[in-house]
């Protein structure tokens, strides 16, 4: 992980917190639902407290589809418990089967039973059988992460930020990762450490578009913008503007290389009337992390 994320540690922390009262006090918080290279068999869970206590997991069970997992007792799908507890703001790494799926991160607790490619419900439930938290796939399978046949095969799915994003997944991209898989090959995920999707949402720039007013809107146009990278140089973003037709998957750059904050006076005078458009501002930081504001669509006239 990047040398800069020391700051990172203790904002995370911060943030997760907080989550206790915005959010599910424990959240299921990656899966490797394609397995690893050395065996698609090698699937492995992870849990987060996110508060800033530790709470006991006695009672509770993680049902991946019809398969109970008791997170405190060997019973069902349990195979065996080492920890039956989470420290505040900290993890709960469970794999199947056997500890050779992580091979240098030792799992709190092992499971049997499978993990469908296809997608399957999970749910995290309390003592009470109260539903803490629950992934449940849509009709296209798993929100993010991969399995074999990937450009970047076996990479996890994560989860970006429980209080701020909700249920909001993305696929492990590959710089940030944690662990060994069975054959020593490094993994495509983070078992017990800060999730890639969580630091790219918390370091990515921030940008605010200040609002196009008017549904329709005469040429020339003003843009103003403001952008802050929340672990880089105040000044060291490139800022570019783009526009689309709403009709268009494709964004086309309009001006490149603006300072952090200012305004841009857009002549759009070689665009469709009557056509309605978008506008977006980015913001590039020296790593490559890229935030983005988008206006609401207008009309020229």
């Amino acid at each position: 992980m990047k040398k800069h994320l020391g700051w990172f540690a203790l904002w995370s922390l911060a943030l997760c917190a907080w989550a206790a009262y915005a959010g599910p006090s424990v959240v299921i918080n990656e899966v490797a639902w394609g397995g690893t290279a050395a065996g698609s068999q090698d699937e492995w869970l992870e849990l987060r407290n996110c508060t800033a206590a530790p709470i006991d997991l006695a009672g509770w069970v993680l049902e991946i589809g019809e398969t109970r997992v008791p997170l405190s007792v060997v019973l069902e799908g349990t195979v065996e418990v080492r920890r039956a507890s989470i420290e505040a703001n900290g993890y709960l790494l469970l794999e199947r089967t056997d500890d050779t799926t992580v091979s240098d991160v030792t799992a709190d607790l092992l499971y049997k039973g499978a993990i469908s490619n296809t997608g399957v419900a999970l749910r995290l439930l309390d003592a009470a059988g109260r539903v803490v938290d629950e992934v449940v796939p849509g009709e296209d399978g798993w929100p993010a992460g991969t399995a074999d046949s990937a450009t970047a095969p076996y990479a996890t799915m994560e989860r970006v930020d429980p209080d701020e994003m909700g249920s909001a997944w993305r696929t492990n991209d590959g710089v940030v990762r944690n662990g060994l898989d069975a054959a020593g090959n490094p993994l495509l995920g983070t078992p017990r450490a800060t999730n890639s999707a969580t630091v790219d949402y918390l370091t990515a720039p921030r940008v605010q578009l200040h609002a196009i007013a008017a549904e329709i809107s005469t040429c020339p146009l003003t843009v103003q913008w403001e952008a802050v990278d929340p672990d880089g140089l105040a000044a060291g973003l490139l800022i570019a503007v783009f526009v689309r037709g709403v009709d268009s998957e494709e964004w086309t750059a309009v001006i490149e290389r603006l300072p952090n904050q200012g305004s841009f006076v857009w002549d759009c005078s070689a665009y469709e009337r009557g056509r309605a458009y978008e506008l977006r501002v980015t913001a590039t930081d020296w790593e490559g992390r890229a935030g983005s504001a988008t206006s609401a669509p207008f009309t020229l006239r």
